[in-house]
């Protein structure tokens, strides 16, 4: 699982499909280092994800890696 993920980070980070896609709202971008960058989603496994935020320079950031599913993504029941 490791190995499909790092080769759909490394070789399209902006594909999208069921286990990979830009995380929408107010978590679609996220600030590094005074930037704001797209914020995407890997899923890993059925609650592990890979929050990753791509930068068109030579390489991407990691922000994230979760064996369980983010809370920041839940709906909130009211």
């Amino acid at each position: 699982a490791a190995d499909r993920a790092w080769v759909a980070l490394t070789s399209e980070p902006r594909r999208t499909d069921q286990r990979q896609h830009q995380l929408k709202g107010s978590l679609a971008t996220a600030s590094v280092a005074g930037r704001h960058l797209e914020q995407w989603q890997y899923e890993q496994t059925g609650a592990g994800r890979i929050w990753y935020c791509i930068d068109d320079r030579p390489h991407d950031l990691a922000r994230q890696v979760s064996l369980g599913h983010p809370k920041q993504t839940e709906k909130r029941r009211r």
